[in-house]
């Protein structure tokens, strides 16, 4: 049976400023039905987790250099103890969240996604008509 999705949890650790950051549970996931983007789902432990969605690229990206310029952006950054890590910032009109994510989990989640829909055939894998039906729904 052919999977054709990924779900891959990450311990995340909210930055606030204070010395030791708190545990932020995530779950990262993929679908080959979505191919451009992936969905993180933000306190996964609790009733209400919140899901923020942006390109795969960028957090591909993010593991060697700055990525995005938006309401996203990853960057790798050193960590105390020093094993690599990447920074994610969320930014929304209620404020911005800091997050780090060990570098080695995130660039095992996205070998999974590559091998689901490997880099440049995500095309292969759009819907051109549902997408626009959606798109058109909402107008």
């Amino acid at each position: 049976m052919e999977h054709s999705t990924v779900s891959h949890p990450i311990m995340l650790r909210l930055l606030t400023g204070t010395p030791d950051p708190s545990p932020l549970p995530a779950d990262f996931e993929y679908s080959i039905h979505d191919p451009l983007s992936v969905t993180v789902a933000f306190g996964t432990n609790s009733d209400a987790p919140v899901r923020w969605v942006f390109a795969r690229d960028l957090l591909s990206e993010g593991l060697d250099g700055q990525a995005g310029i938006g309401d996203v952006t990853v960057s790798p950054v050193g960590s105390p103890n020093g094993i690599p890590a990447i920074e994610i910032r969320l930014s929304s009109p209620d404020g911005d969240a800091f997050l780090r994510a060990p570098a080695d989990a995130i660039e095992e989640f996205l070998a999974e996604t590559w091998r689901l829909v490997p880099p440049g055939t995500e095309s292969q894998h759009l819907d051109i008509d549902l997408t626009l039906d959606a798109l058109l729904d909402g107008a």
